[in-house]
Order: C-alpha cells, then structure tokens, then sequence
C-alpha cells in the first residue's frame, strides 16, 4: 500500500518524493524480473507510468518542476507504446467475448495473436525497455530532491480540485455527445481522481476506499470502451482479413453493442461519483485531512 499518504511523511513533500522513488523502485525490479511475462511487463510498466503521472497531478500548482517531469514519463512510456497496443487487442477480444458470451470468432482471436506476435518480433523490445530503464533511473534521481513551494493539504487541495473539475466537465461533454475522443478523455480524467482518491484514502479509509473502488470500475469501463474502439478501427481498416467479411462484420456489430452497455454503465456511475462540485470535495477532504494529521 505504497502509494498513499502516511502520517509518518515529515510533509507532502516527502510524501511526494517517497511515493515516486518507491513506484520507480518497484518498476524498476518488474524491468529486471527474468520471469515475468514481457507483454505483462510492459503492461505493468505503463501504469506505473500513469500512476506518477497522477501523482504529479495532484500537486501540480505547487510543483514547479511539473511539466518537465510529466513531460519526461510520457515520453519514457510511449517507447512501450506499440507493444502494448497489439497485446491489448488480444486482451480486449477475450473481454469482449467474456462479457458478451460470444462463440464462433476464433479465427478473429487467432489473427490478433499472430499481429501480437509479429509486433513483438519487429519491436526492438531490449531497447525500448533499456530505455526506459536509464529513463526511471534518472527520475528517481531527481524525485528525491523534488521541492513543493506549498506543504500541507494546500500542496494538494487545488490539484485535487482542479482534476475533479475536469473529470466532471468530461463527464458531461460526454453524456451530450458520446464520441470516443470524449470518451477517451473523460476516462483520462478519471484516472487522476482515482489515482489522488487511492493516494489520499488514509483520511476517511471506509469512505475513500469505497469511492477509489468506484473511480476504478468507471475507468475499466472507459478504458474497455476506447480499447474496443482501436481493435474496431483496426478491423474497419485492415486489408485481407482473412476469412468472411461477413465474420468480421458480425464481430464488429458485437463491438458496438458492447461500446453501448459501456457507455450507460459508465454515465450512471459517473452521475453518481461526480455529483458535488469540486470545491465541495476539496473543501470535505481538507477537513479529513486536518482530522487525520491530528488524530
């Protein structure tokens, strides 16, 4: 449970700079586990990625070292990118025939393993995670010297608003018009909050538990759906698919009927999750906070 305040953190900006060394730590001994699958890796890999990146979020008005870190584990994360994106059409077909109890589409599976495998072939794999490695590295040389310009909840309160403000912003240009770029963006911003609801959780554990719960389930609603729309976009444009077109038409249809449960779920959980106004959140959660550090 590393990734969350203590009360023993000195300061946010302790609890800052440990949270990150001890996820680039724990990246860090994934990258060189011998026995770890490399697609699992990989997978692993970008959400330590994404789980810096939310950390960062949460004090970006008072780090000024923001954009230049944020901007260097981004880059770092996109050398995994292409690796990712054909294993995660594999994944997203075996989701999709699960949830939908779909038979009849090995031949889809099997063509999506042999791009997978193919991909994995022309990757140049030990580079990118050579890469990546010397990246983290240099990270966390520098995260254990990251300065906040603000300490206590105040280094946090504006990020933490900030972010819920978006998310609810996204989740109501979404619910308007359920375009997958929206959809996409909208699942982006509700990472951050469950990134900052699971790293601030020891204030109200009962209750913040529960809602980083919540904020996860939305966000592996929106990712399946934006995943479901890449392997469709693949499909849609492919050329010698081979078997019936009308196997892979009738797969598509699936997609989208799948895209469309997702996208009532995902709204119905949202309405829920962010009903108040960011500053009433910030303003509950700052006084958790001030329970907490004098409890």
């Amino acid at each position: 449970m590393a990734y969350r305040v203590k009360r023993s953190d000195k300061s946010v900006q302790a609890a800052l700079r440990r949270i990150a060394v001890q996820e680039i730590d724990a990246g860090l001994a994934e990258l060189d586990n011998p026995d770890m699958d490399l697609h699992d890796k990989v997978h692993q890999l970008r959400k330590r990625a994404k789980r810096l990146r939310g950390l960062l979020r949460l004090v970006r008005p008072a780090f000024p070292g923001y954009a230049t870190e944020n901007e260097a584990i981004r880059d770092a994360a996109r050398r995994l990118s292409g690796l990712r994106d054909s294993e995660g059409m594999v994944e997203t077909y075996d989701k999709l025939v699960a949830a939908a109890h779909l038979s009849g589409f090995a031949r889809v599976r099997a063509h999506l393993v042999s791009l997978r495998d193919a991909a994995a072939a022309r990757a140049h794999v030990e580079q990118d995670l050579a890469a990546f490695r010397a990246a983290l590295l240099d990270l966390r040389g520098r995260a254990a010297k990251w300065r906040l310009t603000e300490d206590g909840f105040a280094a946090m309160q504006d990020g933490l608003e900030k972010a819920f403000a978006r998310a609810r912003k996204a989740r109501a240009a979404a619910a308007e018009d359920p375009a997958v770029d929206r959809i996409h963006d909208w699942r982006k911003r509700v990472k951050d909050h469950w990134y900052h609801t699971r790293i601030l959780a020891p204030l109200n554990p009962q209750v913040m538990d529960h809602r980083a719960q919540q904020a996860r389930d939305l966000s592996e609603m929106l990712g399946d759906h934006h995943d479901l729309d890449v392997l469709d976009y693949y499909i849609a444009r492919a050329a010698d698919l081979p078997g019936d077109p009308a196997l892979w038409a009738a797969f598509r249809g699936h997609i989208a009927a799948r895209q469309n449960v997702l996208e009532n779920e995902a709204q119905n959980l949202g309405a829920r999750l962010f009903a108040s106004p960011a500053r009433d959140l910030g303003r509950r959660w700052a006084r958790w906070w001030k329970h907490w550090k004098g409890a």
